[in-house]
């Protein structure tokens, strides 16, 4: 049996594709709330959302049951302002995730958006949920 060398990919960016039941309500959260920009999209039936690195892809659905059930898993090196700000902005359903060493540090928090998605934020070196 032959042994399969990885690929050397480089750079490589994964962009997820959430669903959507409403594309003002889901724009009018990630904006106000969250601080994203819509960016252009290739079609009427497609959104855009960034917040610098971050970048959503929305579709649009009309099955609560796929909102309810996707999520994305966001890493970053530092948790605490972006929650801090999230505080600030009093994002409704925000969640932290307490640690259990206890550490001041925020290394996870979640929150829904107005149709089920879960955005799910972990610190980089946190390597399991």
């Amino acid at each position: 049996m032959n042994a399969i060398n990885p690929v050397d990919l480089g750079g490589v960016d994964v962009t997820p594709i959430l669903p959507s039941l409403n594309f003002s309500q889901t724009r009018d959260f990630y904006v106000d709330a969250l601080g994203f920009e819509q960016q252009p999209a290739a079609c009427d039936e497609y959104l855009v959302l960034r917040r610098g690195r971050m970048v959503l892809h929305f579709w649009s659905c009309d099955d609560p049951h796929m909102a309810v059930n996707s999520s994305v898993f966001i890493r970053s090196d530092s948790l605490t302002p972006l929650y801090e700000e999230f505080l600030a902005r009093r994002v409704d359903g925000l969640v932290r995730v307490e640690d259990e060493d206890g550490e001041e540090n925020i290394a996870r928090f979640y929150v829904r958006d107005p149709h089920g998605n879960l955005l799910l934020f972990g610190r980089r070196e946190t390597a399991s949920l």
